[in-house]
């Protein structure tokens, strides 16, 4: 399935209502997690988008540029729950890392993860740097991503 990448001013309105919707569903509504989701970087961001042959979107992501650290960043990654255990997650994180690499070659690569998915981010050689947090009722941990520009290079 093709994962398409835009910046936040190529989006459709149809496409931002869905990407919203996408999110909230899983993030917040799914997860129990009243967040605030729109934190003001989608403008700043590369979104990547994986929808159906109807346009139907499955799975979404952002990527960001360099942060006050200097590391780049992905995250409000969702997936739809009847699209997990596909690889669709796994392919949206090797396109984040692709874009990043890209976009930002060189650069280190920090997230901030849900607990449960550290062994998922450890298979792209990500590690755990922080104690776990609670991010609105969620335990996380960040973790960063060194050398990651070799990375692409497995795709």
């Amino acid at each position: 399935m093709p994962i398409r990448r835009a910046p936040f001013a190529a989006l459709t309105s149809r496409e931002l209502h869905d990407l919203l919707w996408l999110r909230n569903a899983v993030l917040v509504v799914e997860q129990a997690s009243p967040y605030p989701d729109l934190d003001g970087r989608d403008p700043e961001a590369i979104h990547l988008i994986a929808a159906d042959e109807a346009g139907r979107m499955l799975g979404v992501a952002r990527c960001l540029g360099p942060g006050e650290d200097g590391a780049v960043a992905f995250g409000r990654l969702a997936v739809l729950p009847e699209q997990r255990r596909t690889g669709l997650g796994r392919a949206l994180v090797a396109e984040a890392l692709a874009v990043l690499a890209e976009h930002w070659p060189g650069r280190d690569v920090v997230i901030g993860a849900q607990l449960y998915l550290e062994r998922f981010y450890g298979g792209f050689g990500f590690q755990r740097i922080s104690e776990v947090y609670d991010d609105v009722g969620i335990p996380h941990i960040d973790m960063r991503l060194r050398r990651w520009v070799d990375m692409r290079l497995r795709r």
